[in-house]
């Protein structure tokens, strides 16, 4: 083989992305440098070609590619693995964790020998440079997939002395300009170069940004949280290289973009398993890994028709809701609280409780043992059963956790199906004035009976779905009582969410109701969204903030939908209310609705403190407006459909960055609160307060863009910026000239839509 020097070898291998050009060149300069950089780059590509791996070596360095993409290149003064030695203290408050993370010792492994050399298999060992207390194996070989999308498998095995390392640092290479997205259900960054993630689930945390309601927050408890606090971390995140990488560990990890030449992976553990996809454009890569890891099914069309109306105050007021009389299209959801004896204790609050929402009516009800009726006038059973005849379904709230003393509690109890302490005994953890026990999910006997619980308690009494609540509080102390499953502790809290989420299908599968009861969740983890049916954005604040108000929702749609959980919805307005200091406001109400009506699910909530936000039924302006836009969401239903239809056969996300369709458009690529709502409408909702005009980025490459509000044949041709007005319950939208769906669209432009004067191109 031809030895080249780093410099050379960095510029051959950038080279053969380019290589029409570059031969060009080099064929033009008859040097002896030249020929031999072209007798590279000739050997290299007739390889690169069928998508092989390929493993360049000097002294001291090696880069390994693949398909002519450079994927690890080591130094001894910047190699690709570091092993350390270290202690985590992980402090958990009601769902919150402060992590202190200690590392005693690291190691680069600076040495290597190369054991296996193949287009489809690369085997290197990896040394430190004066001590052989510790061997690291890296593999790295080819995947074929019926796909047909090129990936790559890459694991480590390990052989060390006396325990002396527990911790892996792991380096990609990267390129200066590149970006990166995913990594779950990140709140406050789309592209997350610059930045550290760790893949801990927890609560997201009140404020997030560091100003003063994150900080009045962290005294109760540390509850401020954290640019990268989310319900839902995952170990995989895309590249604008047209890769994805997914990191199959539960461990603690931290996905570290800090850096301009590399994208490190900190993990506790010596083991590193992990895929890594390409595909022939970014679309293209999502659709793959979404379908690898289970798109999402097909959900019922009661649940994207209308509204999901959250409302509290007894039984009467759910037969005769405010919004009848205000025009809320047939099939809208509405929510109110019932009383009855049935009972299954979960958590809401600090209460035992259920909430639940349907379809034209919302129900909160209290539930704590298990259901018995007691008279016609007031039976849960038989108000859901009149409900439905109405075209109404009822939804509920559960979690995994049971309330000590329950009955259910002390069922669980007596089955042995609580997760335990060291003593053996139920773990009873605080939730903020009562103690709860969690089921064990990691025990199959306890799973099924928990799920028969449900299918009985739920699906048989006629819900429409649920709210699955929680599934972040695992402490580490927490144990399981089947050794089959008995995991590390931070394996254990991290992969709770994915088990819940597991639990959750097996009562829709068992019961014959998947497509038909609709749960959704908002923790999650690497391979939940094999399970889901629907995410949920979780507890946002009624504010106008970035890092967690009604825009970190936005973000958190597009870097869920890059993590294979396709399609999602929030809670229109917010949730997290502190009077008097953060309250929801009736612009912030109205905002967040009309945004609500280009996603799948609209859904409201009256927050933790009802009496001080604004409602839906605050007053009958808000009434008046909030029912047309659930007409024009009830009339978007076709084109919903025909979205979550291309999510569950191809792996396509029902929100998406504008990059994913446009990725020849330049302008797109650093577009953050906007979105493609399915390949035809472009959506720029409202994120500040008293806002008149929007800005608006349309691209190019396609037949020009239609203003959603306007009858017209008009079009604006991209790429290009323009401003548009935004009065009330017109947000900025706009549809592809030539979409299919053009008649739909003028035809709600012409019963909902308004006059305007034009836009102004900046």
């Amino acid at each position: 083989m031809v030895q080249v020097g780093p410099k050379r070898r960095r510029k051959l291998l950038s080279f053969i992305k380019f290589h029409d050009q570059l031969k060009s060149i080099l064929m033009a300069d008859t040097s002896s440098g030249c020929s031999q950089v072209l007798g590279i780059l000739l050997l290299l590509t007739a390889t690169l070609t069928n998508a092989d791996l390929s493993l360049v070596t000097t002294e001291g360095e090696f880069v390994i590619s693949f398909d002519g993409n450079e994927v690890f290149h080591h130094t001894i003064v910047d190699p690709i693995i570091w092993v350390g030695y270290g202690s985590t203290n992980f402090t958990e408050s009601l769902g919150n964790f402060e992590v202190e993370d200690e590392v005693l010792t690291k190691v680069p492994l600076v040495q290597f020998e190369v054991a296996d050399n193949s287009p489809d298999l690369i085997t290197l060992h990896l040394q430190p440079a004066e001590s052989d207390t510790v061997d690291i194996t890296l593999v790295v070989k080819v995947d074929s997939q019926a796909d047909d999308s090129p990936s790559v498998l890459m694991h480590t095995e390990y052989s060390i002395d006396n325990n002396t390392f527990n911790r892996i640092w792991v380096r990609f290479s990267a390129e200066q300009d590149e970006q990166v997205w995913g990594g779950g259900e990140q709140y406050t960054y789309l592209n997350l170069r610059g930045h550290y993630f760790p893949i801990w689930t927890s609560e997201q945390g009140v404020g997030r940004d560091g100003g003063i309601i994150a900080n009045i927050s962290d005294l109760d408890g540390g509850a401020g949280g954290h640019y990268y606090t989310t319900y839902w971390p995952q170990a995989s995140f895309l590249s604008s290289r047209r890769y994805s990488i997914i990191i199959s560990s539960y461990s603690y990890m931290v996905l570290n973009f800090t850096e301009e030449a590399r994208h490190e992976v900190y993990i506790h553990s010596l083991l590193f398993d992990a895929t890594m996809v390409w595909g022939s454009s970014l679309l293209k890569t999502v659709q793959v890994v979404t379908t690898r890891l289970g798109p999402q099914p097909l959900l019922p069309d009661w649940i994207l028709t209308g509204t999901c109306l959250a409302q509290q105050r007894g039984t009467q007021e759910v037969r005769s809701p405010p919004g009848r009389e205000g025009g809320f299209h047939e099939g809208n959801i509405t929510s109110r609280r019932v009383r009855s004896s049935r009972k299954i204790s979960c958590l809401k609050g600090k209460a035992s409780s259920i909430q639940a929402k349907s379809i034209t009516k919302v129900y909160t009800i209290y539930l704590s043992q298990p259901f018995t009726p007691v008279s016609s006038s007031v039976d849960l059973n038989v108000t859901i059963q009149d409900l439905l005849e109405e075209g109404v379904r009822v939804m509920a709230y559960i979690n995994p956790h049971l309330i000590e003393g329950s009955d259910m509690f002390l069922e669980a109890a007596s089955l042995g199906y609580l997760m335990r302490d060291a003593d053996g005994q139920p773990y009873r953890q605080d939730f903020g004035g009562f103690l709860a026990g969690t089921i064990d999910l990691f025990n199959s006997e306890a799973k099924d009976w928990y799920r028969d619980e449900m299918i009985r308690n739920m699906v048989e009494l006629g819900l429409g779905g649920w709210m699955a609540d929680f599934g972040e509080y695992t402490p580490l102390d927490m144990l399981t009582s089947d050794p089959l499953h008995d995991l590390e502790a931070e394996e254990r809290h991290n992969q709770l969410p994915v088990q819940w989420a597991s639990c959750n299908r097996e009562v829709l599968e068992a019961s014959g109701q998947l497509g038909h009861v609709v749960p959704f969740m908002r923790s999650g983890g690497l391979g939940s969204s094999k399970y889901q049916v629907l995410a949920w954005a979780g507890d946002q604040n009624v504010d106008w903030s970035l890092g967690d108000g009604v825009a970190s929702t936005v973000i958190a749609a597009l870097n869920l939908g890059m993590s294979g959980m396709g399609i999602t919805h929030f809670d229109i307005g917010g949730y997290t209310t502190m009077p008097p200091l953060m309250v929801r406001s009736k612009e912030l109400f109205l905002r967040s609705a009309e945004y609500a009506v280009f996603t799948p699910v609209m859904r409201t909530h009256e927050g933790n403190k009802p009496e001080a936000n604004h409602q839906y039924y605050s007053d009958e302006d808000t009434l008046f407006q909030f029912a047309r836009l659930t007409q024009i969401h009830s009339r978007l239903l076709p084109y919903t459909r025909s979205l979550i239809q291309e999510l569950s056969t191809a792996g396509t996300p029902v929100q998406r960055p504008l990059f994913l369709d446009f990725e020849e458009d330049a302008g797109s690529w650093d577009i953050m609160y906007q979105y493609l709502y399915g390949p035809d409408l472009l959506v720029a909702p409202v994120i500040h307060k008293g806002q008149e005009t929007q800005t608006v980025y349309l691209p190019g490459g396609g037949s020009g863009w239609v203003y959603f509000w306007e009858v017209t044949e008009e079009a604006v041709v991209g790429p290009v910026t323009v401003t548009v007005p935004v009065p009330m319950g017109y947000p900025a939208v706009y549809y592809r000239k030539d979409s299919p769906w053009q008649p739909l669209f003028q035809e709600i432009a012409q019963e909902f839509g308004l006059a305007t004067e034009g836009t102004s191109v900046l």
